[in-house]
């Protein structure tokens, strides 16, 4: 009896465990380790007690009070699903309120909010950029926005990390192309440092470039009352869009973009992330109403998690820990400790441009460089047996050669623990 062929089901799985088995020898396979909260910052790691140096939750609202009393009270009253996409019945008052809300707080014309971050980046780049057009876009772009210049078949050209005089090569190309877009980030999710936002913009303006700024980890936690790093540099008006997170410092779920009425109105109509995506449920939706009036109320959030931010860079800094300059170290070298406050240097700016990131800007995002993939896990793992909870990043997410430890503080840590923290990396690291 002839024995069947193997179906391509069959052969698919021994081609990936070939490919997993691949990751597994270069020392990159990760895992889903189960995060429970125990309250605060405080968490079980796999089962395993620990501080966490690892959320985004970074105005502690994810487990506030008034927060989930709100969602409760939606799930109750509206449901635990919108059912449907905003344009066919998805929309509704308190979706409306909660744009106007974030256009307000943030000092922008108008909101439109998404169902995820990675879809606003997608929508917005989609729909302000095809064939025809110029995209410059910093290296180290979130991979939604990498995604996002690959859907949109404009013509994209890649700068070093915020390098000024490449930025300026590049938008020597723009009268050639009908649209050209500049996409940075606010604060880099894995660096940690920001967008030199005055100079960039001013630059943008010279060609008649449009700036994006994805400012998820900026928007809510950094400069001038949380109001993101736009404001800090003080370009938030010259600024073509914004895009915010509302699952990071606003501790609920899902995106919004600030921009003016009519680029609003033409994400509505065409762009397709938001029109073919059901709307953000009611639960989601009321806690992040509430989560922005608890801003108000308690300013104090923001104004502690900014000093944790600088704290915690401080202490590092005087344990003797450098810190990740923002870009992969040349091949056997050793990481140079960059100071946010003197990353200027690492710009190469005129003598007229303004400093990089001002006194408000202090990201909560600290990244310490260790180089070797296997080291930074196994100094991620010896923090966890003293009780804190330091995740290693590797490439992929960043560049080769530079695997790292990604710290993110919050409002909710103590000035002790920031301290213990940096004092626990140092010894580590030796």
């Amino acid at each position: 009896m002839a024995v069947p062929e193997p179906g391509a089901a069959a052969c698919l799985d021994e081609d990936l465990a070939g490919a997993l088995l691949q990751i597994e020898h270069a020392g990159r396979r990760r895992q889903l380790r189960c995060v429970e909260h125990d309250g605060g910052c405080r968490v079980r790691v796999d089962g395993r007690p620990a501080l966490s140096f690892a959320s985004c939750d970074y105005l502690g609202l994810a487990r506030h009070p008034r927060l989930a009393a709100a969602a409760a009270r939606a799930a109750l009253a509206a449901g635990t699903s919108s059912g449907s996409a905003r344009l066919l019945a998805g929309h509704d008052g308190e979706l409306a309120a909660l744009e106007q809300e974030l256009a307000a707080d943030f000092d922008a014309p108008a909101a439109l909010v998404f169902s995820s971050g990675y879809l606003a980046n997608l929508g917005v780049v989609t729909a302000l950029a095809a064939p025809g057009d110029l995209i410059v876009s910093d290296r180290l772009g979130h991979a939604s926005t990498v995604d996002a210049c690959r859907l949109s078949g404009a013509t994209v050209a890649v700068v070093p990390h915020n390098d000024l005089p490449a930025l300026e090569q590049a938008l020597a190309a723009a009268p050639r192309h009908r649209r050209t877009l500049v996409l940075v980030e606010g604060v880099y999710s894995m660096d940690g440092d920001g967008a030199p936002l005055a100079a960039i913009v001013a630059r943008a303006e010279a060609v008649g470039a449009l700036v994006v700024v994805d400012d998820a980890h900026g928007l809510g936690a950094v400069g001038p009352g949380g109001r993101g790093a736009a404001a800090a540099a003080g370009v938030g008006a010259r600024v073509a869009v914004q895009i915010g997170n509302l699952g990071k410092a606003l501790g609920s779920f899902g995106a919004f973009v600030l921009a003016s009425a009519a680029l609003r109105e033409l994400l509505v109509q065409t762009s397709r992330p938001f029109v073919f995506t059901c709307a953000p449920p009611p639960p989601v939706v009321a806690a992040a109403r509430e989560a922005l009036a608890v801003r108000r109320d308690e300013p104090q959030r923001t104004e502690r998690l900014q000093q944790n931010a600088a704290r915690l860079r401080t202490a590092l800094r005087g344990a003797g820990v450098s810190l990740h300059t923002g870009e992969a170290p040349a091949a056997g070298a050793r990481p140079q400790a960059l100071s946010l406050e003197s990353a200027a240097a690492a710009v190469r700016s005129g003598a007229s441009d303004p400093a990089p990131w001002p006194a408000a800007f202090a990201s909560p995002i600290v990244p310490v460089p260790v180089g070797d993939d296997r080291r930074a896990l196994e100094a991620s793992a010896r923090l966890l047996e003293r009780g804190l909870f330091v995740p290693a990043v590797r490439p992929p997410t960043v560049p080769e050669g530079s695997a790292r430890l990604r710290l993110t503080v919050t409002a909710e840590h103590s000035a002790a623990e920031v301290d213990a923290v940096a004092a626990a990396v140092a010894e580590v690291l030796r």
